[in-house]
């Protein structure tokens, strides 16, 4: 449903907080500073290494009109890291008050002060990242789809952008108002057990312990799409029929569908499905991958090639060719290798919609009992 969120919580004496962690500066130095300033906390690599989920902290201190000064204290964490230490799982309404409750325990280790409830839901959001998993447990590989992700013309859809590209597992799409971005993320997570700074996601360690048990299940790919709206502006202009935009008006399945499904069907909407699968030498390749699971490199490109020079000179001159220097039998070995393999970026393209459109909450523990029990979904 949605991963990243930024509260911004009024506060009303910044010195009623345990201020010593916060860096370059303490919360008393920010108090008895001049003019605008603001400082930080961050957690500790310890809690990570502990498998403990923390939020990042800003304090901003802001002087108004005639001297008046105001403090603002920035809250930022992934929702489902905070309640279930990984966002591989994706959150419902109705874990609004659990995820309350962690983020009321993690400020008070942090701060030394219990927030209420309601001053957390009833926050303002300058950050939302609505999100959503979807599995594949077909060996349809999350490459596959990013690369064709990458060649959309996103400029005739979204005004000034810029795409990056990061090492054929992530397109990310820079608009004015908003960010979109698609990543394997599996993929991801294997950068960030290498160095977390090489990752797309930030703070993937508490969650690399769950790369053990899913690296068991090797038909399971995780293609991750995610809308970014940063600042209250944009986020306002994304829900222009809402009153409040607060923690908990956002907090709504209904809204985060809404806003994923509008900017695929942007993106995707002049995109020929047929052609998605045309048969050039990569896209064979790619399909005869995912749909022979136990065939070797050798194998698969001495298919391809098979299949393209049948293409142009027909079986029958293929046959003749090979039989002509290896002899009757070497036809017999190739032949079975030559049948044309099934459209998988055209299925993968419906699988992502559907998805999409059912909005099912992913439960990680669901899909590897799954295919514990069954092979499948």
């Amino acid at each position: 449903m949605v991963d990243t969120v930024k509260l911004l919580i009024p506060v009303h004496n910044p010195l009623v907080f345990d201020g010593s962690r916060f860096t370059p500066i303490t919360l008393e130095q920010l108090v008895n500073s001049r003019g605008y300033g603001k400082t930080f906390l961050n957690p500790s690599p310890t809690y990570a290494k502990m498998g403990k989920y923390m939020p990042r902290l800003t304090m901003y201190k802001r002087v108004r009109k005639f001297g008046a000064v105001t403090y603002e204290l920035a809250v930022e964490f992934s929702a489902p890291k905070m309640l279930f230490g990984n966002n591989f799982d994706e959150l419902e309404e109705k874990d609004f008050d659990a995820l309350l409750t962690a983020l009321q325990t993690a400020l008070h280790e942090l701060l030394g002060h219990r927030f209420f409830k309601p001053q957390l839901a009833h926050a303002d959001i300058s950050a939302w990242h609505p999100s959503k998993n979807i599995v594949f447990l077909d060996y349809t590989s999350c490459q596959t789809i990013l690369n064709t992700m990458g060649k959309l013309d996103v400029s005739k859809t979204y005004d000034f952008q810029k795409t990056d590209f990061r090492d054929g597992h992530v397109v990310h799409i820079h608009a004015n108002s908003l960010d979109i971005a698609f990543y394997d993320k599996m993929a991801d997570l294997l950068k960030a057990k290498k160095s977390n700074k090489r990752a797309f996601e930030k703070d993937s360690s508490v969650q690399l312990n769950l790369l053990e048990g899913l690296s068991e299940y090797r038909p399971m790919e995780v293609f991750r799409y995610e809308v970014r709206f940063v600042g209250r502006a944009s986020i306002k202009r994304a829900y222009p029929d809402l009153e409040q935009w607060t923690f908990e008006s956002l907090f709504n399945m209904k809204l985060c569908q809404n806003i994923l499904l509008k900017h695929w069907k942007k993106l995707t909407a002049n995109v020929d499905m047929l052609a998605l699968d045309v048969k050039q030498p990569y896209e064979l390749l790619q399909n005869y991958l995912e749909a022979n699971d136990d065939v070797t490199p050798q194998a698969a490109l001495a298919a391809v090639a098979g299949m393209l020079i049948a293409s142009q000179a027909g079986v029958v001159g293929l046959r003749n060719t090979l039989e002509a220097r290896f002899g009757k039998q070497a036809w017999y070995r190739i032949k079975p290798l030559l049948n044309a393999p099934q459209a998988h970026r055209y299925t993968a393209f419906v699988h992502i919609d559907e998805a999409l459109q059912r909005f099912t909450p992913t439960k990680m523990s669901e899909f590897l009992s799954n295919i514990e029990n069954t092979g499948k979904l």
